[in-house]
């Protein structure tokens, strides 16, 4: 191997070591009850008209897991999680969320950040499971509301034996899978669009109770360009924290002094890591794009060259081919008699004895 493609490949795998980095920064500060207090309030319905620091300090249970729980599962886990709040009722078998939701079949994907949330309703207090995703870009190769819709969908099937057994569906909790996306086009920057289940009355004049088919929501928040500028909390909060040309000190004081947050240290920590590592990647992007564009240059540049060498050549070609048809034609004259030596070579703007020379070539070949 030589030593650009194994400067090449080491240079990648720093980048991939820095971005896995990045991401577990990103997810812990993410994760902070009063970060996820303001996505909440605009992400649900249910914590529009609630302040923050309520939701902050009394409507998010337990501790918040990152990349603890995993997406899919063939068995449920039996071991009780005793970092997801409140033991949830329904269920002999297990007294909390599952810890671990691993797949025999599937492998193991985890959930980014998943916890519970109090919603007030009707004087009392709904549970709901949330499960938080930031992802860097909103069109990775497929379409962000479908996934979110299969995270929602396990955020439910997981309950079956956690919260109900046998045919307990009544006591399903709702769900929300929330996906904050980082990198998007401008015509999609500043958005949020949320996915949920509707009722729609074919025939008669029924209706079901929305708290019976209202179980589970997809929230889609983009950030891109525009997100410094948005009207939206939350999503001038994370365009601010997320953005590489802000300083670490820049970015706490935009959380204390804009949005009254209170920077613990291990908050702290994160947001010095995030900084410190989006600059590296972004360093790193900068001179990765520089060098592969001087490569590129360089090939453009051979394949020019070898297409101008072409062009020349074939015009000299042409010139030398009517040049040799040009004194053909005169040795032809001088041959038959209709030209002397010295009119021919004049014509030729050729040295006479230079010509004459020429001419014997031709007569003796």
């Amino acid at each position: 191997m030589d030593d650009v493609t194994a400067s090449e490949i080491a240079q990648n795998l720093d980048t991939a070591e820095d971005k896995a980095r990045y991401d577990a920064a990103a997810k812990k500060l993410v994760a902070q009850k009063a970060v996820l207090a303001y996505i909440l309030k605009s992400a649900l319905d249910e914590f529009a008209e609630i302040p923050v620091k309520r939701i902050a300090e009394d409507l998010i249970e337990g501790t918040p897991q990152v990349s603890e729980a995993a997406v899919h599962q063939d068995y449920p886990d039996a071991r009780p999680a005793g970092n997801m709040g409140a033991p949830l009722s329904g269920s002999d078998r297990i007294g909390g969320m599952p810890t671990e939701d691993t797949s025999i079949r599937e492998g193991t994907v985890h959930y980014d950040i998943r916890f519970m949330a109090l919603a007030p309703k009707n004087h009392e207090q709904m549970e709901i499971i949330v499960n938080v995703e930031i992802q860097n870009k909103d069109m990775p190769g497929y379409p962000i509301p479908k996934r979110g819709i299969y995270y929602g969908s396990r955020l439910i099937s997981a309950q079956r034996g956690t919260v109900f057994k046998n045919q307990e569906y009544g006591k399903i909790k709702k769900v929300t899978s929330i996906w904050v996306c980082e990198d998007t086009a401008l015509e999609r920057s500043d958005a949020i669009n949320e996915y949920r289940l509707t009722e729609k009355c074919r025939r008669g004049t029924y209706r079901e109770a929305e708290e019976n088919y209202d179980l589970m929501r997809v929230v889609v928040m983009r950030l891109g360009a525009r997100g410094e500028e948005s009207e939206d909390d939350a999503i001038r909060l994370l365009s601010k924290v997320f953005s590489p040309e802000r300083t670490a000190a820049d970015k706490k004081t935009v959380l204390s002094e804009e949005f009254h947050i209170d920077v613990t240290e291990e908050m702290n920590r994160e947001v010095e890591s995030v900084c410190n590592l989006s600059t590296g990647i972004y360093d790193k992007g900068k001179r990765e794009g520089l060098l592969e564009g001087k490569r590129e240059g360089l090939l453009e540049g051979k394949r020019e060259g070898l297409l101008e060498g072409k062009r020349e050549g074939l015009l000299e070609g042409k010139r030398e081919g009517k040049n040799e048809g040009a004194l053909e034609m005169l040795f032809s004259l001088v041959k038959n008699n209709l030209l002397s030596i010295a009119v021919a070579a004049k014509q030729a703007d050729m040295d006479q004895t230079v010509f004459e020379r020429k001419y014997k070539n031709y007569i003796s070949g």
